[in-house]
């Protein structure tokens, strides 16, 4: 498993998920929770198209190395073989 931090932000109603070491990678919902679930399908999808393209996954910083802007919340978002595997 790998583990991708992730910044999270905004309000009850509508939430954001970037990934500071994808541009262009993000995810929204309308709960917390719903943002990241979508983060996780779109970390899924970005390594399938990624790999399909014989490219290789951006490396992931260390969680300890990235700073939260004021109003963001860091958290880690994993990316598992099984979800690469399964290419839903």
């Amino acid at each position: 498993m790998i583990l991708y931090p992730a910044l999270i932000d905004g309000e009850e109603g509508a939430y954001g998920v970037v990934f500071p070491d994808i541009p262009g990678v993000g995810a929204m919902g309308h709960t917390m929770n719903e943002a990241l679930m979508n983060a996780k399908d779109a970390l899924r999808d970005y390594a399938i198209e990624t790999e399909r393209d014989g490219d290789e996954l951006a490396p992931p910083s260390s969680a300890q190395s990235i700073e939260a802007p004021v109003g963001n919340q860091l958290v880690s978002i994993p990316l598992t073989r099984l979800q690469l595997d399964v290419r839903a």
